[in-house]
C-alpha cells in the first residue's frame, strides 16, 4: 500500500532535511496527505531517515 504521492515526495528529498509542510507546498498536497507518505517511506526504505523534534518532523535521504 501506498499513495499516489510517494514516488514524487521520495523524488523531492535530498540529504537537507524538509518538513511534511515544505513537502505539502511543492506538491500542492495537503499536510496530512505528505506526512503519510513520508512516514510511510521512512518506514519501508532504507535511504529514508526520520527525527522527531517536538511537534516538528524532520525528513532526509542519505544518497549513495
Amino acid at each position: 500500500m501506498g499513495s499516489k504521492f510517494e514516488e514524487s515526495v521520495y523524488q523531492i528529498l535530498s540529504r537537507e532535511p524538509v518538513t511534511p509542510n515544505e513537502v505539502a507546498k511543492k506538491l500542492e498536497i495537503s499536510h496530512k496527505t505528505a506526512l503519510r507518505a513520508l512516514m510511510h517511506l521512512a518506514l519501508t526504505k532504507e535511504d529514508m531517515f526520520y527525527k522527531n523534534s517536538g511537534r516538528i518532523h524532520l525528513f532526509w535521504r542519505e544518497l549513495k
